[in-house]
């Protein structure tokens, strides 16, 4: 057609010899055609790739996310972000049962919302198969439904981790290491981020383990963890590191752990400990008939408190300030 569209818009007439030579026209333009339509429909059409932001924002999850929770647009693009496949889920029913559960456990709906947004996988969980065994089995341990609204509000990975294959072996471990359940339960409201570990039991012998090696006692450590269950978070080479600047760099022997355990979870090493105690080694320096003053007390102290008992009060403040902030080195 194409072909003799464009004939009859000359007006003329084919040369006898050409027309003697002349072949059937290949259908080549009405392929070009063809494809080109297709092109153009595909480019045109509505079926856009999923990762679009009109796809992210009408795709029913994101609808449910954004008016059903109120999550606002840059928390419903972070969650995307960490679980794509949301896109292209096609019912919230799932969703629904999930956060009809939080509210119902007695959760603010700005607490609802803060979960979803740190661990959104919460939303692909079963409630009623994956929760409510959980919610009897910490009744089991003494635990009341404020412990709950607490435990899972401040560890959401709580509510994805497994009843029979992570907490109960973590939590029988607890048991026997404990000696009772009260204090176990003392772990659900203090440090909740250890129950879902992965190999729990196995990697708390390795870490019990690895602190005899500083020079502590089996007792001694037992005890420590029984008052202070967080140190199991601790990885063994943060210990190693804070251990190592503790005894060797600022000489203070393996014992101080056993009363201020919190060192090794409450301070940064590079932020707030190594500062400090260079500002306590300059003072040591330019005072050193006066009693060294000491790095644990100083380490406990607020920003300002520190500043003000150590650093401005000091005819050399003006030398503290760039040690403490690492523009001049200890002399």
């Amino acid at each position: 057609m194409f072909a003799k569209n464009l004939a009859s818009s000359f007006g003329a007439q084919r040369h006898p010899l050409a027309a003697a030579a002349a072949v059937p026209s290949p259908p080549f333009p009405r392929i070009i055609l063809l494809k080109l339509s297709w092109l153009s429909t595909t480019i045109a059409g509505n079926d856009r790739p999923t990762g679009y932001p009109e796809a992210e924002n009408t795709c029913p999850l994101s609808e449910f996310l954004l008016n059903e929770c109120g999550l606002c647009q840059s928390e419903l693009s972070a969650i995307l972000k960490k679980r794509p496949s949301f896109v292209a889920t096609r019912s919230t029913h799932t969703a629904q049962e999930a956060v009809q559960f939080l509210r119902d456990s007695g959760l603010t709906e700005d607490r609802v919302r803060k979960i979803i947004i740190r661990n959104p996988v919460v939303l692909t969980c079963k409630a009623d198969r994956q929760w409510k065994p959980k919610v009897e089995f910490m009744k089991t341990l003494g635990l009341t439904a404020e412990d709950f609204r607490n435990v899972i509000y401040n560890e959401p990975r709580f509510l994805i981790s497994s009843l029979e294959k992570t907490l109960c072996p973590n939590i029988q471990y607890l048991q026997n290491l404990f000696g009772s359940e009260a204090n176990v339960s003392k772990v659900f409201k203090w440090a909740p981020q250890i129950l879902h570990k992965s190999n729990g039991p196995e990697c708390w012998e390795k870490q019990m383990k690895h602190l005899t090696s500083f020079g502590l006692q089996e007792d001694e450590i037992k005890e420590l963890v029984r008052r202070y269950p967080r140190i199991l978070n601790v990885s063994m080479d943060k210990v190693q590191k804070m251990m190592d600047f503790f005894m060797r760099t600022a000489g203070l022997p393996a014992k101080f752990l056993l009363k201020y355990p919190q060192l090794l979870y409450c301070f940064n090493l590079e932020c707030r400990i190594k500062p400090r105690h260079k500002v306590l080694s300059a003072l040591s320096s330019m005072q050193p008939s006066n009693t060294p003053p000491s790095l644990i007390n100083a380490l406990y102290l607020n920003e300002p408190k520190f500043l003000e008992k150590y650093v401005h009060c000091s005819p050399h403040a003006a030398k503290l300030l760039e040690i403490y902030s690492g523009k001049l080195a200890v002399f």
